[in-house]
C-alpha cells in the first residue's frame, strides 16, 4: 500500500468541483489542505485537514506565492492542484518558486489551452465543430450573442484578471461588455450563440498522451440561462465519434491530467466545443459518481507514473446543483412557479450532488446557513427601507 501523499489544493473558497476533489481524494486515503482567501465549501469538509488563507492571485502573484510558502511550510504538502481557471495558471507560472510537485503540462500548454481564441484555432484543426467566432459587434447576426474573457490571467506572471463569467446579451451591447471586460484587465471573445443541449466530455488522459478514462454527461436543465452551468444532468454513454477529435485536440495541445469539454449540441448538428476546463469543474460529483475514479489518475500524475485504464463510466446517473436549480426555477417558471420548484424538490432525492453528501452534510448545511442569512439580511433591509419611507411622507 503506498503511503498516503498530502495535497494542497488552492481555490477562491466557492468551487463546488473542489469539494468534489476533496472528497474523492480524501475517501481514497489522501491528507488535503485547502488553500482559499476564505473558508468554503471545500475547507469545511470532514476529508480536510486544514485551510490555509492564501488571497488570490488577482491581488498580485508575489503576496499569493509568499502565503502558499506558508502553507506548505505548515503542512508538508507533496502536490498542489488549482481550483480554477485562475489558480491553474498561476500554480504553473511559479510552480518552480514551490516546494511542491504541481503536475501540469509545461506552461505555455496551459495558457495555450486556457486560451480560448488558441484552443478554437486547435478544435478546428482536430476536426471538431466550433460556434462562429465574431469580430466585434458590426459581425455579429441579429440577435444575441456571447462574450467571454479569453484568458483568466497574465500568461506571463500568473497573476489573474477580475474573472467575468460569459454572458448572453444582445448584439448592440456586445461592445459595452467587452470594454468592461478591457478596463478588468482581461481580453474578450465574441461568438455566435448557438441553441442546444450542453453536454460534457470528461477525459482523464497520460503524459504520453492516452486518453486512460471518460465519462460524459448531457444538462437538462442549466443555469444561469443560455450562458450558465449545468443544473441537472444525468451521465450517458461515451460517443467515440466525439471522443476520437477530442483526443487529437488535447494531443495537440500537449495536454494531459483531468479535462472537461463544453460542447453545445444543437439539433441536427454536431456538438460545438465552448469551452475547456483543465481543473476540478462543478459537476465533477457526476463524474465520480458515475465510476470516474480520480485518485489513481491524480497520485500518478503527481509521481511521474504510468495511468492505469479505466472502466467506462456508468450511464443513467442524475445529477443537480439544487440552489442553481431553484434559481432557474425562479427565472423560467417552467409550467408555473410552484410547478417548477416542487419539480426541483422531487427530483434532489433520486440524484447525486455537487454540495450534499451523506457522509459529509457540513458544507452543504454550512451553504443553506448562510443562504438563510443572507435572505433574511435582505428582508431586513427591504423592512428598515421602507419604514423610513413611510416616517419620510
Amino acid at each position: 500500500m503506498p503511503p498516503p501523499l498530502r495535497a494542497l489544493v488552492v481555490e477562491d473558497g466557492n468551487q463546488r468541483g473542489v469539494l468534489a476533489a476533496v472528497r474523492a481524494l480524501g475517501a481514497a486515503g489522501w491528507e488535503l489542505g485547502v488553500a482559499a482567501p476564505h473558508r468554503g465549501l471545500a475547507a469545511r469538509s470532514r476529508w480536510t485537514r486544514h485551510w490555509h488563507p492564501v488571497p488570490s492571485p488577482t491581488g498580485g502573484i508575489d503576496p499569493f506565492v509568499d502565503a502558499l510558502l506558508v502553507a506548505q511550510d505548515a503542512g508538508g504538502y507533496d502536490v498542489a492542484f488549482g481550483g480554477g481557471d485562475a489558480e491553474v495558471l498561476a500554480l504553473s507560472a511559479v510552480r518552480d518558486r514551490l516546494g511542491m510537485a504541481v503536475p501540469l503540462p509545461a506552461h505555455h500548454v496551459v495558457v495555450r489551452s486556457f486560451d480560448k481564441s488558441a484552443l478554437t484555432e486547435a478544435a478546428v484543426a482536430a476536426g471538431l465543430a466550433v460556434p462562429r467566432v465574431l469580430d466585434g459587434s458590426a459581425d455579429a447576426p441579429a440577435g444575441q450573442v456571447v462574450v467571454k474573457e479569453r484568458l483568466h490571467g497574465d500568461p506571463s506572471t500568473g497573476a489573474s484578471v477580475e474573472h467575468r463569467t460569459p454572458v448572453v446579451v444582445e448584439a448592440e451591447e456586445a461592445d459595452r461588455r467587452s470594454e468592461e471586460i478591457r478596463a478588468a484587465g482581461g481580453a474578450p471573445v465574441l461568438q455566435e450563440l448557438v441553441e442546444g443541449e450542453l453536454l460534457a466530455l470528461v477525459v482523464v488522459v497520460d503524459r504520453d498522451g492516452t486518453v486512460v478514462g471518460a465519462v460524459q454527461q448531457r444538462s437538462g436543465r442549466v443555469w444561469p440561462r443560455a450562458a450558465g452551468v449545468s443544473a441537472r444532468a444525468r451521465s450517458v454513454p461515451v460517443d467515440v465519434d466525439l471522443l476520437a477529435p477530442t483526443a487529437r485536440l488535447l494531443a495537440d495541445l500537449g495536454w494531459f491530467g483531468l479535462a472537461q469539454l463544453q460542447f453545445i449540441a444543437p439539433a441536427g448538428g454536431a456538438p460545438r466545443l465552448i469551452d475547456f476546463n483543465g481543473r476540478f469543474f462543478g459537476s465533477l460529483q457526476l463524474s465520480v459518481a458515475a465510476g470516474l475514479d480520480l485518485s489513481p489518475p491524480l497520485r500518478a500524475l503527481a509521481t511521474g507514473e504510468p495511468m492505469a485504464p479505466q472502466a467506462p463510466g456508468q450511464a443513467g446517473l442524475r445529477y443537480q446543483w439544487l440552489e442553481g436549480d431553484l434559481r432557474r426555477a425562479v427565472d423560467e417558471r417552467r409550467g408555473g412557479l410552484v410547478r417548477d420548484v416542487v419539480d426541483c424538490l422531487r427530483t434532489a432525492p433520486r440524484a447525486t450532488h455537487s454540495t450534499w453528501h451523506r457522509a459529509d452534510p457540513w458544507p452543504a448545511t454550512a451553504l443553506g446557513l448562510e443562504l438563510l442569512g443572507r435572505g433574511a439580511g435582505k428582508a431586513a433591509r427591504r423592512g428598515a427601507a421602507s419604514v423610513r419611507a413611510l416616517r419620510s411622507r
